[in-house]
């Protein structure tokens, strides 16, 4: 009888611990090479130049999500935070994510200012911080320098191909760009609208 339970003991914790491997989210990527770039915040009275804020965040975005070795969440995954109130151990465990990027942006005559900051969402550390103030036509170095930096600090590896892209500048025209930050503000706009509408929908 002794042995019999024993038996039954062992199958059912066997019959547990697989259930609970199946339930375990499947992660195939490196965790602490992980990251989401949360909304920058625009530091001015006028709401309308938010776009220029959310421009130069997709541009880091993108310039990250160019490192194979790093694992880097889309803005459709980030939007749900801008302006929440959750602390970064809550938004990283939400997005299984190692790391977070904070950021602020501000644009006065022909000069900016931008202060990024990187976080560990395990405990809400600052890894990382700086200030850039520079001229408006210096944007691009700007957006290059601070996915190269946060590369390093994740001791993510970038390849040459991968670095000639992130150093590429999309434009010599500061007029278009800022156009473009306009269109893509609006494309966003209209997709995240329509997200909701679905959600209320369904």
């Amino acid at each position: 009888i002794a042995t019999f339970v024993s038996i039954v003991v062992i199958v059912g914790l066997l019959l547990v611990n697989i259930l609970a491997i199946k339930k375990r989210p499947s992660v195939d990527y490196d965790l602490e090479k992980s990251i989401a770039v949360l909304p920058f915040k625009y530091l001015s009275e006028n709401p309308e130049q938010q776009y220029q804020a959310d421009g130069v965040m997709d541009e880091i975005l993108h310039n990250l999500a160019l490192i194979g070795d790093l694992h880097v969440l889309a803005r459709t995954s980030v939007e749900q935070y801008r302006g929440t109130e959750k602390t970064a151990q809550e938004i990283g465990n939400e997005l299984d994510v190692a790391y977070l990027l904070e950021g602020t942006f501000q644009k006065y005559g022909e000069s900016v200012k931008m202060i990024v900051q990187l976080i560990r969402s395990l405990d809400g550390g600052h890894v990382w911080s700086n200030m850039y103030e520079r001229e408006w036509k210096d944007i691009f170095n700007v957006q290059s320098e601070v996915a190269q930096t946060i590369a390093q600090e994740l001791y993510a590896e970038i390849t040459p191909e991968e670095k000639q892209l992130i150093q590429k500048t999309p434009t010599t025209s500061l007029t278009a760009y800022d156009y473009y930050q306009r269109g893509q503000e609006q494309y966003w706009n209209y997709r995240l609208e329509g997200d909701r509408t679905f959600l209320v929908a369904a």
